[in-house]
Parts: structure tokens; sequence; C-alpha cells
């Protein structure tokens, strides 16, 4: 749609409309990011929207409450995936909207209809913090966070970016994205889909982003338009092969473009032809791809002079725009491989458990669930052991409910909980808890009590604790022996770490007992070696 290309290249404004690279002797180019291209504009119809503030947050007034369950219809990644099968399946033919890119061409050679699936993998990373506000979903994304999910999968996979890759990324239902935090050009009120660019321009990550359509009305035309398949499944498959011949002909802006600003699908949006077969509004196709049935938007083509549904059929009058597509100088995708990203996200942890009780041998600790996004339905528990520090933490077998008593093997340790959140997607990564504590055992000498001074009658000796573990506070208590040093008795009123030798103490040994205690109890006391016999 003319004006919506001119909207969002005010979103992400770059030096020119390509890749920026800068590079200098013995460093490597920086990345860059293309501005939004293409995007599908919505139909007709556009949901209502709250107003959105310049400080976004995750509680903001909507018009309407969107859904919070993070999914796609039953057959939209088969679907999706048949499409791409199909597309690459046929490669090389003339019988479907492909073939019409073969018309353009870059300063290396023209674009070939060749396409191969690269395979698609479904991703359960969890939602980042709200980056938007798009009015309406629960989740909102911006541009910049898709990257980030695409990356996040092409490093999990190794797959590589370059000039003749294409990451396709869906996010689902319940997810909407903008361009950016402040614009307001949304999934829900200015864009079905879009494709871009970032990464190194020696090797570009060439994406679109596909919402989850299915909710919002303004992505069909439901006069016109036919769903072979599945409604949402179809409305995607539509606006991929939008985004698809766009990014094969325009991948960076500098391609092949009108002059109002619209790319070859802009000028053909929604306008799909005549039909093979089937009703509008239901069954209708005219694509048979491999085999199976699809309704795609044509595709314009500067030798017919308009929109066609394969090379050499009947044409019609662009739909938004004019043509025609006049070459930027910039490449094009020669030959195609497509990457399918399914985005189902699984609960993200937004605040961490915490651990209540205290962190002593035989007491019992209770860890709560923390602070969960994403549709959270259940809990499961692990409570492990850390080192005293809190690292290297290992599984505590069979430790796997909301409570935990500590044992003698914690002592030393730091134990804390681990939450897992299950939605519908399945089960999150733990989230730790947080502020945890080394657990106390009760104290045990490792260096025993020791008494210095001289035994004489009238002198002070001084006694040392010894050495324990857990750190406890001590209690002293002074013997009195006989003169080989046994048959010791406490010394009334001797309760101190000093102590001064009177008369009674003359010929007897001396020793020091000390006894520690902590929150966990009392040790076994540890008493000092004997003193000499004491002189008068």
């Amino acid at each position: 749609m003319s004006g919506i290309a001119a909207r969002f290249s005010k979103i992400l404004v770059l030096a020119g409309v390509a890749l920026t690279v800068t590079a200098s002797s013995g460093t490597a180019a920086t990345t860059g990011r293309a501005r939004i291209l293409g995007a599908v504009p919505h139909a007709g119809v556009q949901l209502a929207r709250a107003p959105i503030p310049h400080a976004l947050s995750t509680t903001g007034i909507r018009a309407a409450a969107g859904p919070t369950t993070l999914t796609f219809d039953t057959s939209y990644q088969s679907v999706i995936n048949q499409f791409f099968t199909d597309v690459a399946h046929d490669s090389g033919g003339v019988d479907n909207v492909y073939p019409v890119a073969k018309e353009y061409t870059d300063g290396s050679g023209a674009i070939q209809y060749q396409s191969i699936f690269g395979g698609s993998y479904v991703a359960h990373d969890p939602l980042p913090a709200n980056g938007c506000d798009d009015g309406f979903d629960i989740y909102c994304l911006t541009d910049e966070q898709l990257q980030q999910e695409i990356q996040n999968v092409m490093t999990a996979k190794g797959w590589q970016g370059g000039l003749s890759h294409i990451f396709f990324l869906m996010t689902p239902n319940g997810v909407g994205s903008c361009g950016d935090d402040v614009s307001g050009e949304c999934s829900t009120n200015s864009f079905c889909a879009y494709h871009s660019a970032f990464g190194p321009a020696s090797a570009p990550v060439i994406y679109a982003n596909e919402p989850y359509e299915g909710p919002y009305p303004g992505c069909i035309d439901p006069g016109t338009q036919g769903f072979p398949h599945d409604t949402d499944a179809d409305t995607t498959v539509n606006t991929i092969s939008h985004e698809h011949n766009e990014a094969i002909t325009d991948p960076f802006g500098n391609g092949w473009i009108a002059n109002d600003g619209n790319e070859n699908g802009d000028l053909c949006a929604y306008g799909f032809g005549a039909s093979l077969g089937g009703t509008p509004g239901s069954d209708a196709y005219n694509q048979v791809i491999n085999g199976h049935h699809y309704d795609l938007q044509q595709e314009w083509s500067n030798l017919a002079s308009g929109c066609i549904q394969r090379p050499g059929g009947a044409h019609t009058p662009p739909e938004f725009g004019s043509g025609p597509l006049l070459y930027g100088g910039g490449p094009v995708m020669h030959t195609n491989t497509v990457y399918a990203i399914y985005w189902l996200p699984t609960a993200s942890n937004t605040n961490a458990p915490g651990v209540i009780g205290t962190a002593v041998v035989n007491q019992t600790l209770t860890t709560s669930n923390g602070s969960w996004a994403g549709g959270a339905a259940g809990f499961s528990y692990q409570w492990q052991r850390c080192s005293s520090v809190g690292t290297s933490c290992v599984n505590i077998a069979g430790a796997t409910a909301t409570t935990y008593k500590l044992t003698t093997a914690d002592g030393g340790h730091v134990v804390r909980s681990t939450v897992r959140a299950t939605n519908v997607n399945g089960v999150s990564p733990p989230a730790a808890s947080t502020g945890n504590k080394m657990v106390v055992d009760i104290p045990t000498a490792t260096k025993t009590p020791h008494i210095s001074g001289r035994a004489k009658v009238g002198k002070k000796l001084s006694g040392s604790h010894g050495t324990w573990t857990y750190s406890p506070t001590y209690a002293y208590q002074w013997l009195r022996c006989n003169a080989h040093g046994a048959s010791c008795r406490s010394i009334s009123r001797a309760t101190h770490a000093k102590y001064k030798l009177t008369k009674r103490d003359a010929k007897h040994r001396l020793r020091l007992r000390v006894t520690a205690t902590n929150a966990a109890g009392s040790g076994t006391p540890a008493t000092s070696a004997a003193t000499a016999r004491v002189k008068r």
C-alpha cells in the first residue's frame, strides 16, 4: 500500500536503504539493519486500539483483551511446511506465481525460480519482556526482539545467513508485534507481515516477520480470497508468498521498487485474480503447486504491466499504487533457501522464586513459585545442593516437592529451589530461587581449645576456643583436675576465657572445656590439653 512502506521507513531510519556497514583496516564490518520493507497492509478492517503511551508498559489499557494461549491452529505448521516444500518441488516451472520474479535482474544476472526448503524448527524460548504495546495482544515484541530470536535459533541450529537464505519467523496467537516501541505501527493496525534484514554485509540475515493473523480481520479479503486448507494457515501462506517474492526481488530496499515505495507484492496485495476452482471465501484456489491448492495474491510484472498469477497469464491493474518497478542498483536473491521458525514459547519467569525457612539442618524450607508470564498453568520443583557460595549446583535426589527438610549432607552448602512452569507449549527452563543462604549444621571442633600462660598461683591463664565449623558462639568452663590431669571437675564461676589461679589450684592441672552453639544447636564440647602442675 502506498504509504505503508513510507511510514515504515520512519521506523528504522538508517543511512541509506541497504545494510549499514563500516569497515576499517584490520577490522570486520559492523552489523547493520535494513529498514522494514514490504509490509503487507491491512485489507481494510482494523482492530480498535487503545492509545499507545510513549512510555510503554505490559499493563497498558487495551480496547480488547487479546488471546493468551500462545498457540497455532492445529494444522498451521503442517500447511506452511507443505507450502514451502511444494514451492521448492516446483522450482524451475512456470505454472505458479514464483517464476514471475525471473524477469528481474541485477548486475550479476537474473533471478532464478530455484527454491529450497532448508527445514523448520519449533523454538520454545520464553518470550522476553514486552517491548511494545499493540493495543490488543497481551504480548508484544519489537522488530529488534524478533531479530534476536531469529539469531538465537540460527545459533542453535547452525544456520547461516547470506544472500541466498531467508528466514520466516511465525509467532503464535497472542503475540503481536510493532516496528518499535513508540511509532504505533503494529500487526493490529498497519501490517500483516513484513521483510527486512540485519547483520553484516558479508552474511546478511534476510527474514520475514509473520504474526499469527487469525484474530485480526484486516489480513484477509473474505470476498475474493480462498482458504483451501485452513483459514489461519492459508492467511499466513498468502502473506508468506508476498514477503518471499519481495525479499527475492528487493532484499535490502535498493532492488526492484516502484517510485511510490511499493514492491512487487505491495502493488498486488489482496488481488487474487480468477480462481481455478472452489468458492471465494471458502475453498477457492488460484494456484496448483506440487498438486496442492493455494490461493495466493498475484505479483507485479513489468513485462505484463500488471498483476499476474503466472508468467504469460492474464493481468489485472495494481491494487495499490502504480508500476513499473524500477531497479535501484542493489542485489536480488538469485536462488533462495527457506527456513521456517515457529516460536511457541514456554512460560517466562518475571520474578524469581523465593525460599522461606531457616537454613539449618533438620529445618524445612518452602519455595514459592515466583511470577511467570506466558500462561503458566502448572509448576514442578527441584531442590539443588550448591557450593558454599551458591555455585556448582546439583539436583538433590527425590527433592521435588514445594518443601524440603534439610539434612546433615546439606551442611556447609547453599540449598536452593528451582521452579519450572508448564504452559500449552511445554515446560520452561528452570528459574532458581535468589537470596539463598548457606545451611548451618551443629558445630564441630576442627582444632581443640588451647591454654596459654604460667601455671602458678596468682597468675592468669588464657584460653582460646579453638576452631569450629559454622561460625558458632562459645561458652567456657575451666576444669580442675588431679595431678595427672584426670578426674576433672568444674570450677565454680570460672566461665570466661581467662582464669586467675588460686591456692586451691596448687598441685593440680587445669583444662578448659569449650561448648560451641549456633542456630542448629550445641556441638559436642571440646576440652583442651592439661596445663602443667600449678606451682605455689
